[in-house]
């Protein structure tokens, strides 16, 4: 369990315990009920209401990241999270304040305890399966781990690091740093890695796609291109917002073809 899933918690309610006013009472109930929505405007309100208690910064917080991450309503939890960054310097979790306000929504969400099954496009998973685990995860990123089965049989474990170096998403694999993704994900923007040794060229293609795979339809899609340098194929990869890749293609000049697609996915935090 992360950091600050242990602490909200432990927070909310032993300050409610004190005495807190309704809208702070009201927002930890219905934030324990999971209904985020209205925790979010009960968590403003009290703020607005009393910026000067030692509550408010951890109630805009928790309305910032209910509006973000539960909801997927980035330009409600953009002025909170800045409102907390200009009246609440100290804040102990300003850093991640600061990185979820410009990256939302965050398309690989490797902060948290997540598990994703890939399989192959043709069997559904039948032929080829991969286990991806968020094995670790902290300030200064993310352990994962990836189990590679043909049928029931493990053929590989690889293991990679992720981190936000500033805005760029960055991937450590093999002694290589490949930035992934750049935020704000625009159509056009474009960066060169080197994955392996290998220059490439990462171009985003499209945003707000809706994209149809085994585990379900996504909206608001990202569509990455990778390209080496006169290749004559490439690879496209699809990023659904607080959920990762969910589609993996071989392209080329008449064509793309579904290689690996998600199958399943979850958060593995026990709640």
């Amino acid at each position: 369990m992360s950091l600050k899933a242990k602490i909200f918690p432990l927070l909310f309610a032993g300050l409610c315990a004190c005495g807190g006013d309704y809208y702070y009472e009201e927002a930890g109930k219905l934030d324990g009920q999971k209904l985020f929505l209205r925790a979010a405007e009960n968590y403003a309100r009290f703020a607005e209401k009393k910026p000067e208690d030692r509550r408010a910064p951890m109630a805009l917080y928790r309305a910032a990241e209910i509006y973000s991450r539960e909801l997927g309503l980035c330009s409600k939890a953009a002025p909170i999270f800045e409102k907390l960054l200009k009246n609440h310097p100290s804040f102990p979790f300003r850093a991640a304040a600061m990185k979820d306000l410009f990256i939302c929504p965050d398309y690989f969400p490797a902060d948290r305890p997540m598990r994703w099954t890939y399989g192959d496009s043709e069997t559904g998973g039948a032929n080829a399966r991969q286990l991806v685990t968020v094995a670790d995860w902290g300030a200064r990123g993310s352990r994962v781990t990836t189990r590679i089965y043909a049928g029931k049989t493990l053929v590989t474990t690889l293991k990679k690091n992720y981190r936000f170096r500033e805005r760029d998403f960055v991937e450590k694999s093999g002694g290589f740093d490949t930035i992934i993704l750049k935020y704000p994900l625009e159509k056009g923007l474009f960066w060169t890695a080197a994955p392996a040794g290998r220059k490439t060229r990462f171009t985003v293609e499209e945003t707000g796609l809706s994209v149809k795979v085994r585990a379900g339809e996504f909206g608001n899609c990202v569509k990455v291109k990778q390209a080496g340098d006169g290749a004559p194929s490439w690879i496209y990869e699809y990023y659904a917002p607080w959920t990762g890749k969910i589609l993996t293609s071989v392209a080329g000049k008449d064509f793309e073809n579904r290689v690996t697609e998600l199958l399943e996915y979850e958060n593995t935090q026990k709640q």
